[in-house]
């Protein structure tokens, strides 16, 4: 009875997201009918294919065709029934469609981290309703499709089906390159759980040295448990030797212009990423990490280690902020605004956050430490480091994917009330932004008559 009575309140759930994004979307298709921002390079893109004209490619496109080909499917089976369908309005429903395949995914990923089966459903509509990813739900971006499939390889590794786990890896590949470094994270962290499960070793709450040491023991064993690891990682290293192959091909990550994307060393990502993601889910974290413990945890051991981190992270802002071109020549993107209103506005505001910074990363540590081990830890950062230090761009979009990985672990600890506090904050931004964007248009004066619009 309880079991139906869950599967009712999912399903039911479930209707009224749909329900409420179908309608985002057709206001989106009514208001905005032609390509805007980046759909300008995606849309003609997939209509090259829609047409089978495959060796046709946008030189200014830097990610690969995997979202095109997606899109393809649903367009050979209509065009039987009519004219070739690979209209704006037609390309953005096969988008919002994925949207709702990751909602599921999403519900399986939180019904398998939350044991308790406490609020399953209020989490997954509150990290469905996540307000960079949902508004990209209803244009034609490669986001929805890319995290569909990370979070799909990590809900199949999970689950023990590695094998599937590597081919939605691999997938995921063909819509963001970087997601190479997500897929090797999933498979780090199967072999971990393997470890943990034949050798009771690397528990939640064991210093970072004392599991790296347990680990190092374990491995010069040489026993059966060891062939049982690297057979399970397998499917991991073929998709990342396929990436190798690919680079090597192409002679780099990006595809098409490289002129704009060219890595570089960008450490304040990570100061970024750590307080934009205490900040946007404050709801499910603050309980859990709340600036009153931040204060009240000090010692002067950790007093001195702050000091000495605060002195760090200063170095790092002073020598290793980046202004990309882009954030500041489109005024189209929020984060111009927070940039040209808070690092522009005086020098001394950027070592003034430095202080929030610390307390994000303690935050963000104590949130994690509840249910995951400091090794597990330790791979999130280096691979959110991988992804973002190498950017020069300050893109909310970029924090997506490392995002989904923190807030799906935390996911048990928190309450039925935090989490629907934190999807109802995200319902008033999605109604704020998604608002903006459709009613407050504005023009350059350079190009007079154009729509602008506003989005994340």
């Amino acid at each position: 009875m309880a079991q139906c009575q869950r599967s009712l309140t999912i399903l039911s759930v479930f209707v009224l997201y749909a329900s409420i994004s179908y309608g985002v979307l057709h206001r989106v298709n009514t208001k905005v009918p032609s390509p805007y921002m980046d759909e300008v390079f995606h849309i003609p893109q997939a209509q090259h294919y829609c047409r089978g004209h495959f060796g046709v490619w946008d030189p200014k496109l830097t990610t690969p065709p995997g979202l095109y080909l997606i899109s393809m499917v649903p367009a050979s089976l209509l065009s039987m029934l009519g004219p070739h369908p690979c209209s704006p309005e037609f390309l953005r429903t096969t988008n919002w469609a994925l949207s709702l395949l990751l909602f599921w995914t999403i519900h399986g990923l939180v019904k398998r981290l939350r044991p308790a089966q406490s609020a399953v459903a209020a989490t997954t509509l509150s990290l469905s309703l996540f307000p960079v990813s949902f508004f990209l739900h209803h244009m034609y971006y490669t986001d929805t499709a890319s995290l569909l499939f990370v979070l799909l390889s990590y809900s199949l590794s999970l689950s023990h089906r590695h094998l599937a786990a590597g081919v939605a890896g691999f997938v995921s590949l063909w819509l963001r390159q970087t997601n190479v470094i997500w897929i090797v994270f999933i498979g780090a962290s199967a072999a971990l759980r393997e470890i943990q499960q034949r050798a009771n070793i690397v528990h939640p709450g064991d210093s970072l040295l004392g599991s790296i040491g347990q680990l190092l023991k374990w491995a010069a064993g040489m026993d059966r448990g060891v062939l049982r690891v690297m057979q399970l990682l397998l499917p991991y290293a073929l998709v990342a030797t396929c990436f190798a192959a690919f680079v090597h091909v192409n002679r780099g990550i990006v595809l098409g212009d490289k002129s704009n994307h060219e890595p570089v060393l960008h450490i304040p990502q990570i100061l970024y990423f750590c307080s934009y993601t205490v900040g946007i889910s404050a709801p499910a974290i603050l309980p859990l990490a709340s600036p009153r413990w931040f204060v009240r945890q000090f010692t002067v051991p950790k007093l001195v280690f702050s000091l000495m981190l605060g002195m760090a992270m200063a170095i790092c802002i002073g020598r290793y902020t980046i202004e990309h071109p882009f954030l500041l020549s489109d005024n189209r993107h929020y984060p111009f605004y927070i940039w040209k209103n808070v690092f522009r506005r005086h020098w001394i505001f950027r070592y003034a956050l430095i202080p929030p910074y610390i307390y994000a990363l303690a935050a963000l540590n104590r949130s994690l430490s509840m249910d995951t081990t400091a090794l597990w830890r330790l791979g999130l950062a280096l691979c959110t480091a991988a992804v973002l230090v190498p950017s020069p761009l300050l893109e909310f979009r970029y924090f997506t994917v490392p995002y989904f990985f923190v807030r799906l672990h935390i996911a048990s600890r928190t309450t039925t009330r935090a989490v629907l506090l934190e999807a109802l904050w995200f319902a008033a931004i999605n109604a704020a932004t998604i608002w903006v964007f459709i009613n407050r248009p504005f023009a350059w004066a350079s190009e007079p008559g154009q729509l602008q619009r506003f989005m994340w």
